[in-house]
């Protein structure tokens, strides 16, 4: 990603930094953009590209990646395994 943010010219407007947990496991690896708080999930290295051009770039977020507000910190996202 940080690479993809400086191939795109973007390092003195963009910061790209590694986090800790985001409370979106069942997600898998997580991105999440501000301003406008855009969630990916599921992300794979080759999606980078895509994200970096589409949203980064072009401001369009890349909607087959991105998370249903409903499944943002709710026990009623379906990839959130059953609870006993």
């Amino acid at each position: 990603m940080k690479d993809g943010v400086r191939g795109a010219g973007l390092a003195d407007r963009v910061r790209v930094n590694k986090s800790g947990c985001l409370d979106q496991c069942e997600h898998g690896p997580t991105v999440v953009v501000y301003p406008g708080a855009v969630w990916y999930g599921f992300v794979k290295p080759e999606d980078v590209p895509e994200i970096v051009s589409e949203h980064l770039v072009n401001g369009r977020p890349v909607e087959r990646l991105r998370l249903a507000e409903g499944c943002l910190n709710t026990p009623n996202c379906p990839h959130r395994p059953p609870q006993p």
